[in-house]
């Protein structure tokens, strides 16, 4: 896959312009006409953002834009790519719709698209890059238990086959080709030194939890600590038990003096004896009275009925009541009659205070009787609470067998607990701390053989052992570039490795001394990158084969351009696109002049 055009608007100057490209293109213009645009406008169509600003930051990608508003569109070979950015919008289009533009992009930035930020890493760094991303497999097979075996062949293991066996159970089901079976059991014995680490903390946490009392001088039988513990709390219950009786049997007593008191007070036997005695009377009195009320009321009402037939005759003057004529038999009467009404009279008022004082002695009578019943129902009620009192002052328990006081087994008891306390963290230290200790001790062997392997499979150890041949392969090829461009074979691009932490550099040697890339001419340094991006895009999985150089050919004569250019007409998979102010004849015919 190559690119064949490019549009763009608003990035920097380009205002609606578009370029087309072929396998070798040179965009050729002095400094300010846009050149460096169409770099960046391939960048951010493929990227999202430009290599160099931060990948997340709208504002750094915005910066590029004088209208803050960013258009392009990247036509490859069977995919178009086309992104919007602005203050408002953020849109990425890819025709046709469904592509997954990451199996262009992945791992395209570097070296790819920013080599001054590749170089600029770490020794460690750069070796594991090259190793992981740039050189090409390894065949072979690994003997994972020799491996191992010969990896702690310096440490005092007692069972070394025990830990070679732990080894194999972290990598024996690693497949693939050889170099990612060195990286994935790299990765795994890191993850296991970090769980190792975590769990030798843990096991020292556990031990530095358990309590040993060194003052502990008791018995050494828990289970007799805890039958005297038992017998005295049976004690202590028995003796809370009989204090309470005690307590309850003095409030009873207490209680029933008391109430003795108040029959003293009622007057005691004699009286009740006399009120019971005196009931019955007064029953029969007042059922005599309350007959006598109702004789006397009788009496009273027919002297009335008898007063009202004299007053009716007395006040009808003689009139027979059937003629209505004056009688005079009844004329005769009425004088009779008005002396005998007289006395009626004072026969009922006397009749009526007779009625008056029967009321009263019968109220009075009534009252004693209330009276009475009131005290023999004190009498009884205060007889039943004693008599319920005194039985429960029988059958209390005896006192327990003991001079001890209360307080005193309380503290005996608190003594044995925290003897039992004790006791059983010393047992469980005894039987913790064996255990605990041999793994702990496991784990630390473990860690030691772990620190051994991953040394052994990392960056500087297997990982640069079996990449010795493709880092030669790597730097022969190159060197054919070298050759090319340079028409110069007194120089040979050089890996320098050694399984040394930190020590991995790059660069070429000439007459027979080998120079670091930072110390390389800038003509030097130009051809060496533009031979290791040769060899790179080659060997990389994207199926876009693309190079982009900005201002590489600054630093280069002309023949050496020329030569250069030569050689970049002759390698057809890949496409190279370069940016420079330098004129090159043999590049006429692949130039673009920025619009």
């Amino acid at each position: 896959m190559k690119i064949k055009s490019i549009y763009i608007n608003g990035l920097h100057n380009a205002s609606n312009v578009t370029y087309a490209f072929g396998d070798v293109v040179y965009i050729f213009g002095n400094n300010g006409v846009g050149k460096s645009t169409i770099l960046q406008a391939i960048q951010f169509a493929l990227l999202g953002y430009i290599p160099g600003t931060a990948k997340n930051s709208k504002d750094a990608i915005l910066r590029h834009s004088p209208h803050e508003d960013i258009a392009v569109r990247l036509d490859l070979e069977g995919v178009s790519i086309s992104r919007r950015l602005s203050r408002t919008v953020n849109q990425t289009t890819v025709d046709p719709v469904g592509y997954d533009i990451s199996t262009i992009t992945k791992e395209l930035e570097l070296p790819i698209f920013n080599f001054n930020e590749f170089v600029g890493q770490t020794a460690n760094k750069l070796k594991e890059y090259f190793i992981k991303n740039i050189l090409p497999t390894v065949d072979g097979n690994l003997n994972w238990e020799k491996i191992l075996t010969e990896s702690i062949i310096d440490c005092n293991f007692q069972d070394r086959d025990e830990v070679v066996k732990y080894g194999m159970s972290l990598v024996s089901d690693i497949e693939g080709e050889v170099l990612d079976q060195v990286i994935t059991a790299n990765t795994r014995f890191k993850e296991e030194q970090s769980f190792n680490k975590a769990e030798i903390q843990r096991l020292q946490n556990t031990i530095d939890s358990l309590i040993y009392y060194d003052d502990y001088i008791g018995v050494s039988d828990p289970v007799a600590l805890n039958a005297e513990i038992l017998s005295l709390n049976a004690l202590r219950d028995q003796l809370i038990k009989y204090d309470t009786a005690i307590a309850t049997v003095q409030a009873h007593r207490t209680q029933i003096a008391e109430l003795n008191t108040k029959l003293d007070i009622l007057g005691g036997k004699e009286v009740y004896d006399n009120i019971t005695k005196l009931l019955p009377q007064l029953y029969s009195r007042r059922e005599q009275l309350n007959k006598e009320i109702q004789s006397k009321s009788n009496d009273i009402s027919a002297l009335r009925a008898t007063m009202n037939s004299m007053e009716t005759i007395i006040s009808s003057k003689g009139t027979c009541t059937y003629t209505n004529e004056p009688c005079k038999s009844i004329i005769a009467k009425i004088d009779v009659l008005r002396n005998d009404l007289v006395t009626k009279k004072a026969q009922v008022v006397e009749a009526e205070a007779e009625l008056e004082n029967l009321r009263i002695d019968g109220a009075t009578c009534s009252d004693t009787i209330r009276d009475c019943e009131s005290t023999i129902n004190q009498f009884n009620s205060i007889w039943e609470r004693l008599t319920a009192l005194e039985g429960s002052l029988g059958g209390l328990a005896p006192k327990p067998d003991t001079d001890k006081t209360l307080p005193q087994i309380e503290a005996e008891i608190e003594m044995l607990n925290n003897s039992m306390m004790k006791l059983q963290a010393n047992i469980k230290y005894n039987e913790t701390i064996e255990s605990i200790t041999k793994l702990k001790f496991e784990a630390e062997l473990h860690g030691e053989a772990l620190s051994k392997w991953v040394k052994k499979t990392d960056t500087n150890g297997l990982q640069t052992t079996l990449m010795l041949a493709p880092f030669e392969e790597l730097a022969n090829t190159m060197t054919g570039y070298l050759h090319q461009m340079y028409r110069n074979t007194d120089l040979k691009a050089h890996f320098n490795i050694t399984s040394k932490a930190n020590s991995f550099s790059f660069g070429l040697v000439r007459d027979g001394i080998y120079i670091p890339y930072d110390m390389l001419s800038s003509g030097e340094k130009c051809l060496y990158t533009l031979a290791l991006m040769i060899c790179i895009v080659n060997n990389n999985k994207s199926p876009l084969k693309v190079l982009l150089c900005d201002d590489m050919f600054d630093h280069l004569d002309s023949t050496t351009i020329e030569n250069t250019f030569a050689t970049l007409k002759n390698i057809s998979d890949i496409q190279f696109i370069f940016a420079g102010v330098k004129d090159c004849e043999n590049a006429r015919d692949i130039m673009i002049t920025p619009q």
